[in-house]
């Protein structure tokens, strides 16, 4: 039997708030993205930190962890190796994976790396994603952990660890006390307030949202420096006025 419920995850919430035609394009048309080279870095080095938190602890060294990068990185295509900026963006990826190895505990213990979580937030409305690692505190609370491949932004948006910290704790049964981006580029942290009021406003708008948008009857594109990065963008109908943008607004 078909589940008639409408499933989101952070991710479809962000992409339909950002721009409800990139949401058509992704989730409903479905076509084939295509990804910067930037995206697909950032998912090696989320791959191989998942790897490498799974390995016997007496195993988990600089040296291991930069061998995982180098196997990773020549597992991809050559046709995108050989593209233009690859190799500086392999070269900024070891250098971030350098400076986590120099300043985290490599021996810590996660609770969780990238589990599938699946939770409902109302009879009709459901959430999934894969954090990518929970810990677990001194006092038994858990600790929702992001890694950020890219520069932090000027204004960070907690919104996906709120929703992140809303799957731990519903599908683990165990309170959240902390969320944090963890920004490999410089190293930064931010951490956001778990909180139950934080938590009830971010599922209730999450509730709301998500039926707006399987009510939806139209889609329009809202342009801005986003676009730039957008997968879809060779197919948006808003292209030409896109390009005119990026080159007058210099995004």
């Amino acid at each position: 039997m078909k589940d008639a419920r409408f499933k989101v995850s952070p991710l479809k919430l962000r992409v339909y708030l950002a721009c409800p035609l990139r949401y058509r394009y992704q989730y409903i048309d479905r076509l084939p993205p295509r990804l910067r080279p930037h995206d697909t870095v950032g998912t090696a080095v989320h791959f191989v930190l998942q790897q490498f938190f799974r390995l016997p602890v007496e195993e988990r060294t600089p040296e291991c962890l930069l061998a995982l990068f180098d196997q990773r990185w020549a597992s991809l295509s050559p046709r995108y190796r050989r593209m233009p900026g690859a190799e500086e963006l392999q070269q900024r990826a070891r250098r971030q994976l350098e400076a986590f190895a120099a300043r985290e505990d490599l021996r810590a213990r996660p609770l969780l790396l990238e589990p599938y979580l699946e939770v409902a937030l109302a009879p009709d409305v459901v959430l999934f994603g894969r954090p990518d690692r929970v810990d677990e505190e001194p006092d038994g609370s858990l600790h929702v952990i992001d890694y950020k491949t890219g520069e932090p932004p000027e204004e960070v948006d907690a919104a996906q660890l709120r929703l992140y910290a809303i799957m731990v704790q519903k599908g683990l049964g165990r309170p959240v006390s902390r969320a944090s981006f963890w920004y490999l580029e410089g190293g930064q942290v931010w951490t956001a307030a778990v909180t139950a009021e934080a938590l009830a406003q971010a599922e209730a708008e999450a509730v709301a949202l998500a039926r707006e948008m399987q009510g939806a009857a139209s889609f329009p594109g809202r342009v801005g420096p986003h676009c730039a990065r957008c997968p879809f963008l060779y197919a948006c109908q808003h292209r030409e006025e896109i390009a005119q943008r990026r080159q007058a607004e210099r995004w």
